[in-house]
């Protein structure tokens, strides 16, 4: 056995060695030192630790053990262990289990939640109240401990039984209590909150179901989606406000925000979108109709919030009233005038037709864009919007933040026709479109489709019987639209004619597309021209636009596929003059031709021509 004040042997116990305990206080402190260096092995400085630095020591694995197996679960034993220290070390310096327990909830922090509103009643001028409230609401369901930790949740069973425990919790949700009050005053003064609500009722069903959340959390089975977490509480945050209120102007809104949505299309759908964004002392600086149908309108707003109001919050209140949202960083700019944009990029158009493409991006806000063949590049989609430009060539543009709405593409489109007009009459392009003569008397005019043709396509096989249907599709009526208007209008690769008549309906419809995604060889082409219409020479005049389109295209053949006994249609392509082979198989016809080959988009054969 070594002498006091010398590092016992390896052979002694740590028990034995505090058995061998004298009258001075400072030589027990240099024996535990001693020992706590030699269980822990790192060396520790001679006369370095304190009651009070060993006090925190065991506090502090304590907090750990509590929060890793509860009140329950956690033994002296298992603290004493844990901090290199005896069971009676423990009881010295802190007392029972208990009493143990009581001191680590009594220098416990507060938790995230709980900070950020003490920080917001503190300082009310940070942050617009009912946006802390969002947030601290979303934190709280995406990790409920950040609000009430094990530890926290253990105090509040204890209080049942332990009045230490009861007194110190009872402080501690009191201090809660009374921040959570101030931010509800606040917002109250700010004129966001009903006078019948009561601030105590509505702090209590705060905290309530804050604890609530965290005790069910590790046994839930099954949970919501974040975003419809948000979208309930923002919710129930709105039915708290006035049903007509004006805030105080209290928090600058200077960060500019794009807010896209889709909303009830019923009135009062837009009232209930702006008073659920003004909670949040937001400005609506411009708002756009892009779309409607199915019961909604898809609406575009420009915003500017204040610097403490995030993405997720807007998206959360603007989802208590609407669905399908996005919302993305906006600029300065976003307020200005629409039809002033549009008439600045035409104005480009007059004298850089070419820079038609860049303007068509600006104008839709795409994040890209690129200008490609015909027949390359991808279809259009949610997030992509391909447009015909000319015959040879589309502009396809993408956006990730929000789907292009049926608005966008008709604006885009219409500033591509209006840059080919300018070209043509430049004479730098053809605008491509054709006037030709009908059977019978009367023209027709035959033109590249827009994405503005969706609902005339749509009437137009409204109007079809179900033999011309059946014939075009070669499957059960009704099954057409399969095909998406969108693709049947000109969102693909290759090109979409549409035959008009004199009083301006879509009377046929012409395709030119490649026989499969990846074939730049062969091009199908296909026909459909409403009843009322037929045997007027429309369908031979867009199959000989079509042949000329996919010579253009660089197509070297093209595929028709037609019902052996549609003798009308095998009558058309044989007036094309191209040597078609036939294969009939289950009554029906392919038919394959190869084409005249083309130096150029400007030496193929016009149409009709021999």
């Amino acid at each position: 056995m070594g002498r006091l004040g010398e590092p016992p042997s390896r052979a002694v116990t740590p028990r034995v060695v505090l058995l061998i305990r004298v009258g001075v206080g400072c030589a027990t402190r240099q024996l535990w030192t001693n020992l706590w260096a030699s269980e822990s092995r790192r060396p520790v400085e001679e006369d370095s630790v304190t009651d009070d630095d060993l006090r925190q020591r065991i506090v502090e694995v304590a907090a750990d053990l509590f929060a890793e197996n509860g009140y329950g679960g956690t033994k002296v034993r298992m603290v004493a262990e844990r901090a290199g220290v005896t069971p009676r070390m423990v009881r010295q310096l802190t007392g029972s289990r208990a009493q143990l327990f009581a001191e680590v909830l009594a220098t416990r922090p507060p938790s995230e939640s709980a900070a950020r509103i003490a920080a917001a009643a503190a300082d009310p001028d940070a942050a617009p109240p009912v946006s802390v409230l969002i947030q601290v609401a979303g934190d709280t369901f995406a990790t409920p401990e950040r609000s009430w930790n094990v530890v926290e949740l253990e105090a509040l069973t204890r209080s049942h039984s332990d009045e230490d425990v009861r007194v110190l919790e009872r402080d501690r949700l009191r201090k809660r209590k009374a921040n959570l009050k101030k931010v509800t005053e606040q917002t109250r003064r700010a004129g966001g909150i009903d006078d019948r609500i009561d601030d105590d009722a509505f702090v209590h069903f705060a905290l309530a179901l804050s604890a609530g959340l965290a005790v069910i959390d590790p046994v839930a089975e099954s949970r919501p989606t974040q975003a419809s977490w948000n979208a309930l509480m923002a919710r129930i945050g709105a039915a708290f406000a006035p049903v007509g209120f004006l805030l105080s102007a209290d928090h600058e809104a200077q960060t500019p925000w794009r807010l896209r949505i889709d909303i009830p299309d019923r009135p009062g759908g837009l009232s209930l979108l702006l008073s659920a964004l003004s909670t949040l002392h937001v400005h609506v600086v411009a708002a756009y109709v892009l779309d409607s149908g199915h019961g909604s309108r898809t609406i575009d707003l420009a915003l500017m919030a204040p610097d403490k109001v995030g993405a997720e919050t807007l998206l959360a209140a603007a989802m208590t009233v609407g669905h399908s949202g996005y919302v993305m960083a906006g600029s300065l700019e976003d307020g200005g005038d629409l039809p002033t944009r549009v008439l600045d990029g035409a104005t480009e158009l007059v004298t850089n037709p070419g820079s038609a493409p860049l303007a068509a991006a600006t104008l839709v806000e795409a994040d890209r864009f690129e200008v490609i063949d015909a027949t390359q590049g991808e279809d259009d989609a949610a997030d992509v919007l391909r447009l015909q430009w000319t015959a040879n060539r589309h502009v396809v543009l993408h956006r990730n933040w929000a789907p292009f709405a049926r608005a966008e593409k008709t604006r885009a489109s219409a500033l591509l026709r209006l840059a080919a007009a300018m070209a043509s009459m430049a004479g730098e392009a053809e605008a491509l479109g054709w006037v030709e003569p009908m059977n019978a008397g009367g023209t027709i005019w035959i033109r590249l489709a827009r994405p503005e043709d969706a609902v005339a396509v749509a009437e137009m096989h409204g109007r079809c019987s179900e033999q011309t249907l059946y014939r075009r599709y070669l499957t059960a009526v009704g099954q057409w639209r399969d095909v998406t208007l969108r693709r049947l209008t000109g969102g693909h690769r290759g090109a979409t004619l549409v035959a008009m008549s004199e009083e301006g309906a879509i009377v046929g419809l012409g395709h030119v597309f490649p026989d499969s995604p990846t074939d730049g060889h062969t091009a199908e082409i296909a026909v459909i021209v409403e009843d009322a219409y037929q045997r007027r020479g429309i369908g031979t005049q867009l199959v000989r636009h079509m042949v000329v389109l996919a010579e253009r295209l660089g197509f070297e053949e093209v595929v028709g596929t037609v019902l052996a006994q549609n003798n009308e249609m095998l009558r058309v392509l044989d007036s094309t003059r191209l040597v078609w082979s036939r294969n009939v198989e289950d009554g029906v016809v392919t038919l394959r031709a190869p084409l005249p080959r083309v130096t150029s988009a400007g030496s193929a054969p016009s149409p009709g021509s021999s």
